[in-house]
């Protein structure tokens, strides 16, 4: 991938939890006009794990044919087991992406061999690439140094990993026996200004899902070596999100991809309704930062 920055898409579904086709369409075509490099399909913003099965294909489905190869398209397929991944990926097999993206088996937190163990078992499932996806937060444990250089020795298909260990990043990065071509995708969100001046420079957050004008403002100021405006820029995204934190997260994303043009609930279906406080929380600050209109 180009440098720059990789949103995690929302996922719009109506009151029945299917697809509004129309409105991942205008999504997805504002992110690669804005400047995104590469799109996460169905990461933990898209609701991988809410998604009703016979939903799923038809989300990565509408993604492909939306993308038409502008940039890397990715498509999240974490489970909490080898078989229940089988059953989410075996419709992907003849779709043109770029890399099935697994976190490690949540609900039951794996040890280290079992980890190892789960991403063979996934990997061999698909003629895709895999990504590893990083996520301590939500699968309590972490993927670490020693298991990302096992599975590049044993995992043909490895392509890369997401994650905000800046350490385990470095040590892949002066390891020569790393391939050149293993990518680095830091998700890091509050630093990754400062990634981006050691070298990963390409960041993947759900907040660049909301935050086209700002993300691609940073991504050119970071370019041009300008960094004072970069980091007014991401100031103004995690802003937005703690604007989302104050107010409860999902349903006030909701609010924001509404106010922007993006028909839809884009929050799990066990969510209480957006409050009119939070709603109007919510546009004072897409005004203040700039991403919408006043």
């Amino acid at each position: 991938m180009k440098s720059g920055f990789v949103p995690a898409l929302g996922t719009p579904l109506d009151k029945d939890g299917c697809l509004v086709a129309d409105s991942l369409k205008k999504h997805i075509d504002d992110q690669i006009n804005a400047g995104a490099v590469g799109l996460l399909c169905m990461g933990s913003m898209g609701q991988e794990a809410f998604i009703r099965d016979d939903v799923y294909p038809e989300v990565a489905k509408v993604a492909v044919e939306a993308v038409k190869g502008r940039v890397p398209l990715f498509i999240g397929a974490m489970d909490t087991s080898v078989a229940r991944v089988k059953r989410r990926i075996a419709a992907l097999e003849e779709l043109d992406i770029d890399g099935l993206v697994f976190t490690m088996p949540f609900y039951a937190v794996p040890n280290r061999q079992q980890t190892i163990n789960f991403f063979r078992g996934v990997a061999a499932l698909t003629k895709h690439k895999i990504l590893l996806y990083d996520l301590p937060p939500v699968t309590q444990a972490r993927i670490t140094y020693d298991m990302v250089l096992e599975l590049i020795e044993t995992v043909p298909n490895l392509a890369g990993i997401k994650s905000a260990d800046t350490v385990m990043f470095r040590k892949l990065k002066l390891n020569p026996n790393v391939p050149k071509d293993f990518i680095m995708v830091y998700s890091g969100l509050d630093m990754c200004d400062i990634a981006y001046k050691w070298g990963l420079d390409n960041c993947l957050d759900g907040m660049f899902a909301c935050t086209p004008y700002n993300s691609g403002k940073m991504v050119e100021a970071m370019e041009a070596g300008d960094y004072v405006t970069a980091a007014a820029c991401l100031d103004n995204i995690t802003g937005l999100r703690d604007c989302f934190l104050a107010n409860d997260l999902m349903p006030s994303f909701t609010a924001a991809m509404n106010m922007l043009g993006y028909d839809g609930d884009f929050s799990q279906d066990y969510n209480s309704p957006v409050t009119e406080t939070a709603i109007a929380n919510v546009k004072a600050e897409l005004i203040r930062i700039g991403e919408l209109k006043g």
